[in-house]
């Protein structure tokens, strides 16, 4: 897959990702949001609980959740950090998510997909 259609991919699974989670009653508070340690796909709140979730376009879950290696683990978890500041909510609870796109007829979502010793939960 080109470069092109693989970043245009990506684009309508986050897209199909926000849709699919203001429906479980999420609020959406931004998505490729940029930081000085890479982006977040997409952060929402819900429940008192800031989410940050990484998404991924893939055939299967398994593919699109060993795509999450513990590098990006933590330079999404730096990120997070950076945003929590940025929002004023560094005291707020934190979840990671994971959302797969395309390896079913719905997104799969996996709430607390990884922990972040420095972040919590």
């Amino acid at each position: 897959m080109s470069r092109e259609r693989a970043e245009r991919r990506g684009r309508v699974a986050e897209w199909v990702t926000m849709l699919f989670l203001m429906c479980k009653g999420y609020r959406i508070l931004g998505h490729r949001l940029r930081t000085p340690y890479g982006e977040v796909d997409v952060a929402a709140w819900k429940g008192g609980v800031l989410v940050i979730v990484e998404v991924k376009a893939r055939n299967t879950y398994d593919a699109g959740a060993h795509a999450v290696t513990p590098t990006a683990q933590q330079r999404i978890a730096r990120a997070a950090q950076v945003l929590a500041g940025r929002w004023r909510l560094t005291g707020a609870p934190m979840r990671f998510d994971l959302v797969v796109v395309g390896s079913s007829l719905l997104p799969r979502h996996e709430r607390g997909a990884w922990w972040n010793e420095r972040v919590g939960a």
